[in-house]
């Protein structure tokens, strides 16, 4: 058994293993990042980090995510930097067991990717989600390079700025 992070997402129940989550913020302020996917909201500042904001119910079910009370960003290790998820509601944190169906689901050709198992929570099946998978490789390419870009856009900026206040 392994401990996850449970959420939900339009109607369907997800997990992350608590190993690459960093910390739930509750926040729905975002700094906009033009000409990247619909699904990325933007990017949120933490630790001093500009971190990529993905709302799951858009990437996966094409549908935003409802801005509520309940929503939260979950913050994760991903690529070797961090990610944000915007999800529906934060379920709580558990243990969770295999599910036998995974099974049943490869032989079928259903199995995507972004899931990594199918995980028992009472009466319930919780994916695990993959988010090595979750983007193909331009999508993930396409994310680094808007990172990069407004990284570099900062530090221009505050290079200026210290500039300005040397004179």
């Amino acid at each position: 058994m392994e401990q996850y992070v449970v959420f939900k997402s339009h109607d369907q129940l997800f997990g992350l293993p608590v190993t690459i989550v960093r910390r739930v913020v509750e926040t729905n302020k975002f700094i906009p990042l033009p000409e990247v996917a619909d699904y990325v909201l933007g990017v949120y500042e933490y630790e001093e980090q500009m971190l990529p904001i993905i709302d799951l119910g858009r990437k996966l079910f094409n549908d935003f995510t409802e801005q509520t009370q309940e929503a939260k960003v979950i913050l994760c290790n991903w690529k070797e930097q961090a990610l944000g998820i915007y999800v529906e509601k934060i379920v709580g944190i558990v243990y969770l067991e295999t599910n036998d169906n995974e099974k049943e689901l490869e032989k079928a050709k259903l199995k995507r990717g972004y899931v990594g198992k199918f995980l028992k929570m009472k009466d319930d099946v919780v994916i695990s989600l993959e988010l090595d998978y979750l983007f193909d490789n331009k999508e993930a390419d396409g994310l680094m390079e808007s990172l990069d870009d407004l990284e570099a856009d900062q530090a221009l900026k505050s290079s200026d700025s210290e500039d300005g206040e040397n004179e």
